[in-house]
């Protein structure tokens, strides 16, 4: 198979559910409250960079969260959010 493309999976809406109950219906990533409007479904390690279509590499999160880690891993997703709300507090200190 090439390179970026996962395997297909078979993975039933009910076991999304069951993922979604899990989460208390929040986005996995930030806590945002999910609706059948803004919920996404997440590749923790994308197929771009080797991650599977499989149930343990999926999260359910916010729409808007998902756009914004993109192809990124959630480790680097996650550091690039520490580091946006670091200097945000920087610059907040120094103007205020």
């Amino acid at each position: 198979m090439a390179q970026g493309v996962a395997k297909p999976t078979t993975i039933k809406a009910a076991q999304l559910m069951a993922v979604l109950k899990a989460q208390n219906y929040r986005c996995a990533y930030s806590g945002r409250e999910l609706t059948p409007e803004t919920a996404s479904v997440d590749h923790k390690l994308p197929v771009s960079r080797g991650g599977t279509n499989d149930l343990d590499n999926l999260a359910i999160v916010h729409v808007d969260v998902n756009t914004a880690k993109a192809a990124m891993t959630l480790d680097e997703y996650l550091q690039v959010c520490r580091d946006v709300v670091r200097h945000f507090e920087q610059r907040q200190s120094v103007a205020g």
